[in-house]
């Protein structure tokens, strides 16, 4: 098996279709050394009949009148996510090689399998972000309100303490408007997730493409993975359009370097 042609390219993003666990074992060493990604949770309940449940019934709002398409892969059970976390991770270690970084997301109910995975795919696990949602969030009645989503943060190695200090929360509400995916993650959000590390962003389980364009919109190169045709389509669509390109300010002495 090899690559196959891209779904979409442009100077900077490059999406393929199709699984991203075989994708990944065909990728060279060096094709990204930034892996930023939002994978299936196989979360939203406590039972078997709740992770079988329509990924649109699990994590959508009753009485949302916007419908999205569904994605597969969010209904595994806790062995085979964690068989699955540390195939695909350790793939994308093989890929990043030395002080290659990995951010990935997870709710609450699977933080701890995760985290094994994490590990166990052979990153060293390097902390914990957390995403608030804000207050507009599902609230749980006599309960706490579901309010974070989490950001497991790992390294190839240990970390270099250089660059610059980065916020450990990040407090962003979902944009509807933007939203195109079930599960999509805010732009601004991404875009902060992406200032973290430099080099090229991989996200294997891209969804609607919101990592790839908000590195697009830093300027940044990425490759993108998605199963669902439907949302590389999205996710094509929405790289095509023209963005406001961020320059992020150069360093002092680089600035003073220009004007002479």
């Amino acid at each position: 098996m090899s690559l196959p042609k891209p779904y979409y390219q442009d100077e900077l993003a490059t999406i393929y279709h199709g699984d991203s666990l075989f994708l990944l074992q065909e990728m060279p060493e060096g094709q990204a050394n930034v892996f930023l990604t939002d994978p299936p949770y196989s979360s939203g309940g406590t039972h078997r009949s709740d992770r079988n449940r329509l990924p649109s019934e699990k994590y959508v709002m009753t009485g949302t009148l916007l419908q999205r398409p569904e994605f597969s892969g969010d209904n595994r059970d806790q062995r085979s996510f964690l068989l699955w976390c540390t195939l695909w991770l350790s793939q994308c270690l093989r890929i990043g090689g030395e002080q290659s970084s990995c951010m990935a997301f997870c709710d609450w109910r699977q933080l701890p399998i995760f985290s094994d995975a994490l590990q166990c795919g052979g990153w060293t696990w390097k902390g914990l972000g957390v995403w608030d949602k804000t207050e507009a969030t599902r609230p749980n009645k006599g309960w706490i309100r579901s309010q974070c989503e989490y950001i497991l943060m790992g390294h190839a190695g240990p970390l270099l303490g250089d660059g610059e200090c980065h916020p450990g929360v990040w407090r962003h509400g979902v944009n509807v408007a933007d939203k195109q995916h079930i599960t999509g993650k805010p732009v601004a959000l991404m875009c902060d997730l992406v200032k973290i590390r430099p080099g090229i962003i991989m996200d294997p389980f891209m969804g609607s493409g919101t990592t790839l364009l908000a590195a697009k919109i830093l300027g940044r190169r990425s490759i993108g993975v998605e199963l669902c045709e439907e949302y590389c389509e999205i996710a094509a669509h929405r790289l095509s359009q023209e963005v406001f390109r961020f320059e992020e300010p150069q360093p002092r002495e680089q600035q003073e370097a220009l004007t002479l």
